[in-house]
């Protein structure tokens, strides 16, 4: 039996590329592997906290300098995104860092694949990644301190 699909909280509102930089190396046969790294810059509207923006720079290379991979350089895009009003506040940051990025990554897969698909070396496809969290997570003894302080407030102690 199929399983119902569900509504995501983030919605992908545009998103473009900002920059495609690929070089491919001049070698006829290159034998090095591709480094990869990747850069997220994340903004949150002024007037609206429900609206994001996100830069993702994708950068391809050589890690070893003497061998050359196939392909070098970089990919950056931007993409704006709202975030359901349903979700909860304290989850938002996580949710654009990871699942937004996500989304922004598999943009640049596929913007590197058909590039390099017509290319001397043949189609890249660029690795599945994981993206975690960039802000903090406050630790176990913060939120007991936190639950601690509430519960006091809520009872009407004063300290």
């Amino acid at each position: 039996m199929p399983t119902p699909l569900k509504a995501s909280p983030l919605t992908l509102e545009h998103h473009t590329l900002l920059a495609f930089e690929i070089t491919a190396s001049e070698s006829a046969e290159p034998d090095g592997h591709h480094s990869l790294r990747t850069n997220r810059k994340i903004e949150r509207h002024p007037e609206d906290p429900l609206k994001w923006m996100v830069d993702l720079t994708v950068e391809i290379g050589t890690p070893d300098s003497a061998k050359q991979a196939p392909y070098s350089g970089k990919v950056v895009v931007r993409g704006w995104f709202s975030v359901s009003e349903a979700y909860p506040e304290e989850r938002r940051n996580a949710l654009i860092e990871v699942t937004a990025a996500s989304i922004l990554y598999g943009t640049c897969r596929e913007a590197l694949a058909n590039f390099t698909a017509r290319s001397v070396h043949g189609m890249l496809s660029i690795p599945s990644v994981s993206f975690e969290p960039i802000t903090k997570k406050p630790d176990a003894t913060g939120r007991k301190a936190k639950k601690a302080a509430k519960k006091k407030s809520a009872s009407g102690q004063r300290s």
